[in-house]
């Protein structure tokens, strides 16, 4: 399946015919799960000559393996997102945003009804690491452009929202987030790129948590 064929077809298709095919000697019709550390290669040169950046080959069980790249491609698919990457869990993948993101003194804006380990973490960013957090009502809309200074750099949405389930304006927000090159981020566990599309609706970054479905 091609980048255009995913886009175009419906989610049952993506969620079972994926454009990912493993390297020589891993593939199979049904994906096999693949418990490895070590990766077994001909001569050092081989193994030096190998990269696990663009999952072409594989170089050591955390960097991937069969199993884990068959399903950050189809998470990538049924998402129509470009690339996937697996963490251990929901707030590792919050925390890799975050991170790779935000440095001390900037600025990130995070919804009043936001997962709570997000808002646990975010503190412990303020306290810590000197960047700001500050918590906005999730259905503000458009009128989080009146938030945004210039030091924020990224923008945390939920749709909906955890537990008390609220639908923010999702093309409202990237709007006014984009007018000021700042970034938007969505915690998509509970629509899954199944019931929300999120990149077509201006979201930059999505991460789930795959608990849901």
């Amino acid at each position: 399946m091609t980048k255009k064929e995913a886009q175009i077809s419906g989610v049952a298709t993506r969620a079972i015919h994926s454009a990912y095919t493993a390297p020589d000697g891993f593939g199979a019709f049904p994906v096999a799960i693949h418990h490895a550390s070590t990766v077994l290669f001909d001569s050092v040169a081989a193994m030096r000559s190998r990269s696990w950046q663009d999952k072409s080959s594989y170089t050591y069980g955390l960097h991937g393996t069969p199993t884990s790249f068959t399903l950050e491609a189809r998470l990538a698919e049924i998402e129509q997102g470009n690339h996937c990457l697996l963490v251990p869990s929901g707030l590792a993948a919050i925390t890799l945003i975050d991170l790779a993101l935000l440095k001390s003194g900037d600025d990130v804006l995070i919804p009043d009804n936001v997962y709570n380990p997000n808002r646990d973490l975010a503190n412990w960013l303020s306290q810590n690491y000197g960047i700001s957090a500050r918590f906005y009502d999730p259905l503000i809309g458009a009128g989080i452009a009146e938030l945004i200074q210039e030091n924020t750099r990224l923008i945390w949405t939920e749709a909906p929202g955890s537990v008390s389930m609220e639908v923010p304006d999702i093309p409202a927000i990237c709007a006014a987030a984009h007018a000021r090159g700042v970034l938007v981020a969505l915690d998509n566990t509970w629509s899954a790129g199944i019931a929300f599309p999120a990149f077509a609706h201006g979201v930059d970054i999505i991460m789930q948590a795959l608990t849901k479905y």
